[in-house]
């Protein structure tokens, strides 16, 4: 318990007497956010439309490599770039902390200066040690430091959520090695601050770094999960009573928007103190151990010759506060008047929800068409003999048992295999029976054509030459992954409202024809669906399959949410019909992340 109180103590007075650290924080995230980040996806946009390029996948890199090699270099060269940006912040950061933390708080200028040295300095192997270091050792479960140029650095949540379903062995092998390499990772949390703190070697603060967190790892750990475990409460606790007290006042009294205005404020405030104190807790404990170890040895520096920090002016300091808080009292104003909640469509994921049948078979349609969805989403592929049958997965080992593939099965055989899945049995539907159903119940499709190969020579001919007509008169809709067959689709049937898929948000919406984007949910943000809307294009989001997540989808402004829940939609959109000033606020703070 006393190390907790001397813990906790330390952190508030090295906060209290550090005005410059937060002055620190918010230019960097400033200068991130509102100047690199717009030029980096700028930059990225320019390459593309100046090369023609519509779309980044892996099954266009062959295509880049061979017709666009400087295109693929500049894009090269930008996630380089972004990962030297990181870099810069959190050496920038941590040697602001240090400098506090010895009671030498310097000038910008001279934080600035000290920064660039160490980038001249830097070698290919620590910016990529680097990387490794952001990814499995700084989030600790996601929390902690975070760099907003890194928040493409992550595993979408559907390939997690298949290898868990569908690939168990694998996902427990996957969670060893996770767990190894963090172990590795966390005996290893001293070297990047030795180099920049100690101008060591990659290799002697590897060395340094495993000898100092052999007796020492427990207690690290331990002290950063009590500090972001703190924060989270902090701020969880903070969000939920200021949400609470604007409801409670909206509906006893008549100044529930004055009060949303002010409460928004206060909100932004509990952000802004969570934005400094998460970002500090990870440097503060590095740093606050290096000075422990009686091997450290601190860095000679000729302090006459750099700008020590002097106290902000507190007039200054006041009156900078007041505008502010007057800046962001205006925009919650026309945040609170504006602000509109989107009624996404529903669309069902294979046709399912909550597990209710097998997927894609005609089972389930009728089961899941009786929970009125606006549209069933599933996939077709093309059979052996040129026919099109109802079936997902490119190997037909894990649902049915039978070795192969779709494309190696003629209809007749894939129609006589039986699915198995969520203890329920159904044989695989060929798609003109599957459409035949949809059109008897008035149940509207989105058709994924799947592609098993890059080069798929006839398909869209195919499969518009035998459907075009159907899925026009029934206003079904058609999605791909792969763009080519998207832009055929549009080109060759205009009327038929079409989709590319973006398993991956890499610099927003790709240059398409197609008349929406269907995109993963972890990877999606209001500002790729604020984009996508100024191209005249709707954006459907895929998976949400909890009411929280829906509600967040919504928010962002998505047009349509792809779930193996529809309930959770329900939910959702009764819930918020007409929402209230409370409402918004929780809409707000769910955006927020």
């Amino acid at each position: 318990m006393q190390y907790f109180k001397k813990l906790f103590l330390n952190t508030f007075t090295f906060l209290k007497q550090s005005q410059a650290y937060f002055r620190s924080v918010l230019l960097m995230h400033g200068f991130l956010l509102l100047i690199c980040l717009p030029l980096l996806s700028k930059a990225s946009y320019f390459i593309l439309v100046h090369y023609q390029i519509q779309f980044l996948a892996l099954n266009n890199l062959p295509v880049l490599i061979h017709q666009h090699p400087f295109a693929l270099l500049a894009l090269v060269g930008i996630a380089l770039l972004i990962l030297l940006l990181a870099f810069f912040e959190f050496t920038f950061l941590l040697l602001s902390v240090y400098f506090i933390q010895i009671k030498r708080p310097l000038a910008l200028q001279a934080l600035l200066k000290m920064t660039v040295a160490q980038i001249t300095h830097l070698r290919i192997g620590t910016i990529f040690f680097f990387l490794y270091y952001y990814i499995l050792i700084i989030p600790l479960g996601g929390l902690g430091y975070h760099s907003d140029l890194l928040t493409k650095f992550k595993l979408p949540a559907f390939i997690l959520d298949y290898i868990i379903t569908n690939r168990r062995l694998i996902a427990v092998l996957g969670l060893l090695i996770y767990l190894s390499l963090l172990y590795i990772g966390l005996r290893l949390i001293f070297t990047l601050p030795n180099i920049i703190l100690q101008q060591m070697s990659l290799k002697k603060a590897l060395r340094t770094s495993w000898r100092f967190t052999h007796h020492q790892l427990v207690t690290l750990v331990g002290r950063l999960l009590l500090i972001v475990g703190g924060l989270v409460s902090f701020t969880a606790v903070s969000f939920f009573l200021l949400i609470q007290l604007q409801a409670f006042i909206e509906t006893h009294t008549s100044v529930g928007f004055q009060s949303a205005v002010l409460l928004m404020t206060l909100l932004q405030v509990v952000v802004l103190i969570n934005l400094v104190l998460s970002t500090v807790a990870i440097f503060f404990v590095l740093v606050d151990y290096l000075l422990s170890d009686s091997q450290f040895n601190r860095p000679a520096i000729n302090y006459s010759s750099l700008k020590l920090s002097v106290p902000l002016n507190s007039g200054l300091l006041l009156l900078v506060a007041t505008v502010t808080l007057i800046g962001a009292g205006f925009y919650n104003w026309d945040y609170l008047r504006a602000v509109s909640i989107q009624q996404p469509i529903s669309i069902s994921h294979r046709g399912v929800s909550q597990k209710n049948s097998v997927q894609n078979s005609l089972t389930a349609l009728n089961q899941t068409h009786r929970l009125k969805p606006d549209y069933v989403e599933m996939d077709v592929q093309l059979a052996k003999d040129h026919q099109f049958v109802v079936f997902h997965d490119f190997q037909l080992a894990p649902l049915t048992g039978h070795s192969g593939t779709p494309q190696s099965k003629t209809l007749a055989q894939l129609t006589n295999m039986t699915v198995r899945e969520h203890k329920r049995t159904a044989p695989i539907a060929s798609f003109d029976d599957y459409l035949a159903l949809a059109n008897q119940r008035h149940q509207k499709l989105l058709i994924e054509i799947k592609t098993p190969a890059t080069d798929n020579p006839g398909l869209v001919q195919k499969f518009l030459a035998k459907y075009e007509t159907n899925i026009e008169a029934h206003d079904h809709m058609v999605q791909s992954l792969n763009w080519q067959v998207v832009e055929d689709v549009k080109k060759a049937a205009p009327q038929i409202q079409t989709g590319y898929i973006l398993p991956f948000n890499f610099i927003g919406p790709p240059i398409s024809h197609a008349d929406f984007y269907a995109v993963e949910m972890t990877t999606v943000n209001r500002h790729f669906i604020q984009a996508a809307h100024q191209e005249k294009k709707a954006v459907f989001v895929w998976t949400p399959n909890d009411q929280q997540a829906v509600q967040r989808m919504m928010y962002f402004g998505a047009d349509g949410v792809i779930t193996d829940n529809l309930k959770a939609v329900e939910q959702a959109q009764n819930q918020h019909t007409k929402p209230h000033y409370a409402d918004k606020l929780a809409f707000y703070v769910m955006g927020i992340g």
